[in-house]
């Protein structure tokens, strides 16, 4: 489906004399879709858009108030966001949803058992990860679609799948899965800033890039590390290369696109056109 600009003028009732201006762009109605909401930047207090207790921050860009947000997996039914001004709710809109299935992933790797120091390091590993993903730096990438991670992408295990791991029933898988040569070249999806670059006990060799507006890629299982972390990089630019580190099965790249710590689809955000 194309991708559909909703202009609409918001009118607070606090403040019957004056509009304010609204973007809102949403390409696909699918679990896991990116979408973006823009504000005038006269709107007098923090604004914060929410769906059901979870929120999206916005930051000042350039005289406006901007985000991107992402329909989170486990919606079914309706989505509705809300903007917020304190209590007061001041707009409300509601997408029904796509459905999709989604696969379900067997594999069956070596496993040590998760305790004492190990346990530990998996447990500090999680909450860098969430520290680094939900860090929402007031600037903006310049690029309009992502710049594919590898030359060729051929899927193996797609956003969403169901993990069947040795058997028993774990996680969601968090991103889409690359089959690719060991040694092939990784390269950055969109500008921005290294902010994590090191070896992590599931993922291996990582880098995360913030890219600005709460946006990162996340690029796993590297064989090696191209850069730095506090790194400036841009889109197209060598990060590594193709790797099996971690827990993998074989060479591929595990590759994740996060808003706000908020999982989404790598493949539909492939598609989109980035406000």
């Amino acid at each position: 489906m194309a991708a559909r600009l909703i202009t609409l003028f918001l009118l607070l009732f606090l403040f019957p004399l004056k509009a304010f201006p609204l973007s809102l762009y949403l390409p696909y109605k699918y679990p896991g879709t990116v979408g973006y909401f823009k504000l005038d930047s006269d709107l007098p207090a923090k604004a914060v858009l929410g769906y059901r207790g979870r929120k999206w921050f916005f930051r000042n860009l350039k005289g406006s108030k901007e985000l991107y947000f992402s329909i989170p997996y486990f919606v079914k039914g309706n989505f509705t966001l809300t903007l917020y001004q304190g209590d007061k709710k001041l707009f409300l809109r509601t997408f029904p949803i796509w459905k999709k299935r989604y696969r379900i992933s067997r594999i069956w790797v070596k496993e040590r058992p998760l305790r004492g120091k190990l346990l530990e390091r998996v447990k500090r590993e999680g909450r860098l990860l969430r520290k680094v993903l939900s860090e929402i730096t007031p600037k903006k990438f310049k690029e309009t679609h992502l710049y594919p991670p590898l030359r060729r992408l051929i899927v193996t295990t797609p956003f969403g799948a169901r993990r069947i791991i040795n058997g028993k029933r774990r996680s969601i898988h968090w991103g889409t899965d690359f089959r690719a040569p060991r040694g092939t070249p990784v390269y950055a999806s969109l500008s921005g800033k290294v902010v994590l670059a090191r070896n992590l006990y599931f993922t291996g060799n990582t880098v995360i890039i913030d890219h600005g507006l709460g946006v990162h890629t996340l690029y796993a299982h590297l064989s090696k590390i191209k850069v730095k972390e506090g790194q400036s990089v841009r889109a197209g630019q060598v990060i590594g290369e193709v790797g099996s580190t971690g827990r993998s099965t074989g060479p591929h790249l595990h590759f994740g696109f996060y808003v706000q710590g908020e999982r989404a689809d790598p493949m539909i955000v492939l598609k989109e056109r980035l406000q």
